[in-house]
């Protein structure tokens, strides 16, 4: 018997011996229908060559954003600082936060935060909450590189990771474009007549991100030039005295006329009260400037709001089409920085 033009779920259905139903959710990998048959029916689809059409997927995702609408579903954002309450204190979680609960306000969904007790220890005990609730997506913030391994049972999540401190599963990730974001401070340093520009970070901050920005630090000294001081990393982010007697050691031996820092801007401290003139002996630019500091501090601005809209549109793209578990391939969707001019940058020459 020749087989039909077209093959639909109807038909898809009809040979399975299963309802159209159980077929369609099964296409979709939806967690409710068991592995055992996802894979049947995916197989026999595969064979017969059916494939969706693309109106109806798109008129159903539709219909089920207009029913997610009235319900105001939950999404989860996991933090594991020291306490509940601790990523308010850091910028860039609480900023990521802000642009998903805006944007997910705007989707008819909401946004909570979920603490997973300090390095992810209390995980098991969210992950049966989660589940009691049905809550099927998650946005997995920041998270400490000692993190515990966290007990969810990711089939039954559509989850996206906020850069990449969270290692333990290859999930879909929203990350800042470290790599660029260095180069673009790198060269407007350039641009404004610098050519002895040195980098001092925490190595745990250089870690987090995969060596992205010793990575773009390096690439931009060989492909724009200037002198090629070596970069430093230190081990505290506070302003810890070993931490500071590195940086002025590197800094009276290396002779920058530009530092490239991050966080709390300890080196431009230092430098001040060692009585360095700062910018006008040596300029100073944060490679994740904090907004509040706009126009005192000069450097790179991440849009970190952007970040958490972005995850809550992923989120809800998966939930819309029944998307769970670990992706076969990831991605990683990268944003880009603006420069930001400050105080702290002059230009020489």
């Amino acid at each position: 018997m020749a087989e039909p033009a077209h093959i639909s779920i109807r038909d898809l259905a009809a040979r399975l011996g299963l309802g159209r139903t159980a077929v369609s959710m099964a296409l979709r990998n939806h967690p409710h229908i068991s592995e055992k048959t996802r894979q049947r029916v995916q197989a026999e689809a595969e064979r017969l060559g059916y494939r969706p059409n693309a109106l109806v997927t798109a008129l159903m995702a539709q219909i089920r954003t207009r029913r997610v609408k009235r319900s105001g579903e939950t999404i989860a954002f996991f933090t594991a600082y020291k306490t509940r309450d601790d990523w308010s204190k850091a910028n860039l979680v609480d900023g990521t936060l802000q642009g998903a609960r805006e944007r997910a306000e705007h989707l008819g969904f909401r946004v909570e935060p979920w603490w997973l007790g300090y390095r992810g220890g209390e995980s098991p005990r969210i992950a049966r909450i989660l589940r009691a609730r049905a809550v099927r997506g998650a946005i997995i913030g920041p998270m400490p590189l000692d993190l515990e391994t966290l007990g969810f049972d990711w089939n039954s999540l559509f989850a996206i990771a906020i850069g990449y401190s969270f290692a333990q599963q290859p999930l879909d990730r929203v990350s800042h474009n470290h790599f660029n974001i260095i180069r673009l401070c790198y060269d407007n340093l350039y641009r404004l007549g610098h050519r002895r520009i040195g980098l001092a970070i925490t190595k745990e901050s250089d870690d987090r991100v995969q060596h992205l920005w010793l990575g773009g630090f390096c690439t931009s000294q060989q492909v724009l030039g200037g002198a090629a001081l070596p970069p430093l990393w230190f081990d505290h982010w506070d302003d810890h005295p070993d931490s500071k007697k590195q940086f002025l050691k590197w800094y009276r031996l290396n002779k920058p006329d530009a530092v490239l820092g991050i966080g709390p801007d300890n080196p431009l401290r230092w430098m001040r009260e060692a009585g360095v003139s700062v910018p006008g002996k040596t300029s100073y630019a944060n490679i994740d400037l904090d907004r509040r500091k706009k126009g005192e501090v000069a450097g790179a601005l991440q849009n970190v709001r952007a970040a958490g809209a972005v995850a809550v549109d992923l989120v809800v793209a998966g939930i819309n089409r029944n998307e769970y578990g670990i992706p076969e391939t990831p991605r990683n969707l990268l944003l880009d920085a603006t420069w930001s001019d400050g105080a702290t940058v002059a230009r020489r020459g």
